[in-house]
């Protein structure tokens, strides 16, 4: 115990050898998320409304208003304007054309998606407003929410960002530090060491364990005071992130041992984190895309994370289709990728030919 302690403490204290590494692996993903969530699109969009000057302008007006969520912020935030050139927003405005009451929206934007949002939110409000007008004939509809309260974006995106944060300092500084090895020349020390190579590696892994945690307990404070939404179990989330955290420094050593070099390592390391994260349910539910990103994103450890994360931020809910699959899936990744690890090292490190 003694020597493993000894062990820790000197791969503690190579945050000293690259102390600009490990801010910007540890500290990048909460910026990341803070300049993300101030220019994210809330769901609550304003509609700029020329004043009316007919009756059914008002109207629409109170339709406007009753176009939202039974369980969140409504999807429009009217705001009432005298010109009706759009600029670079949005306005419509109520007025008849050919003795028909017209709503007539006019952009000055080229985002597709924000033209899209915006179109649809004066469709659904005018379908308020008609059937408002068949009153008996109306139809009724009764919404049972999912939910019991519509929970932000920024939440899921933040919930998202957790498993990044992890698996950046990990594989990014691990690799990084690996590569240093070869390039200082310092892993003559680990060959000639009488140490076992299982002690090693389990410091260096213990090492990259913390700095993980380290970095995904601060953007979820981060998440947390932005958003207020906090997670139902604290301690949950990290056993999660533990396996992961495993998989991540794995991959780190790997690709520091096998490249040798510092920049290769830290650029795979940056590459599998941020592509780990796209593919894996990183903006949204695997679930939610087409049938073919489901399947790749299923092969992602990302994704079984994210999903077992879930319901600690959205009051229980399960969305993982087979929980237990998800939990071998990623128990399978670990233990995979940790007898890789032991096998390169045992390859590359302690080979008399290298």
């Amino acid at each position: 115990m003694r020597r493993f302690s000894l062990l820790l403490q000197s791969e503690v204290k190579q945050f000293l050898t690259a102390p600009v590494v490990h801010l910007i692996a540890i500290i990048q993903p909460t910026l990341m998320y803070i300049l993300m969530s101030i220019i994210m699109v809330v769901p609550t969009f304003e509609m700029r409304i020329v004043n009316p000057s007919l009756e059914i302008g008002n109207d629409f007006l109170a339709a406007v208003e009753e176009v939202g969520s039974p369980i969140g912020p409504d999807y429009i935030e009217p705001v009432l304007v005298d010109d009706a050139t759009p600029g670079y927003r949005q306005v419509v405005e109520i007025l008849k054309i050919n003795g028909i009451p017209t709503a007539l929206q006019r952009y000055g934007y080229i985002d597709s998606n924000l033209v899209k949002n915006l179109r649809n939110r004066l469709t659904a409000s005018l379908l308020v407003l008609w059937n408002i007008e068949l009153g008996d004939q109306g139809i009724t509809i009764h919404e049972y929410p999912w939910l019991p309260n519509d929970i932000p974006y920024t939440v899921y995106f933040g919930m998202a960002m957790i498993p990044l944060a992890a698996y950046l300092a990990a594989a990014m500084i691990g690799g990084y530090l690996m590569a240093r090895e070869f390039e200082s020349g310092t892993i003559l020390s680990y060959r000639l060491c009488p140490i076992s190579p299982l002690l090693i590696l389990a410091a260096k892994i213990t090492r990259l364990m913390i700095t993980a945690l380290t970095a995904a307990v601060m953007l979820y404070g981060t998440l947390g005071l932005i958003t207020g939404v906090w997670s139902s179990s604290f301690l949950a989330l990290l056993i999660i992130l533990v396996p992961f955290i495993l998989i991540a420094s794995c991959i780190g050593l790997i690709a520091g041992m096998v490249t040798r070099s510092a920049l290769p390592s830290f650029l795979i390391a940056l590459a599998s984190a941020f592509a780990f994260w796209l593919i894996g349910s990183g903006f949204g539910l695997a679930a939610g895309f087409s049938p073919v990103f489901e399947k790749i994103s299923r092969l992602i450890p990302n994704t079984p994370v994210i999903e077992m994360l879930f319901p600690y931020f959205y009051f229980g809910r399960q969305v993982a289709a087979h929980p237990l699959g998800a939990k071998l899936q990623l128990a399978g990744y670990t233990i995979a990728l940790l007898l890789i690890v032991i096998l390169v090292y045992r390859s590359i490190v302690l080979s008399k030919e290298r």
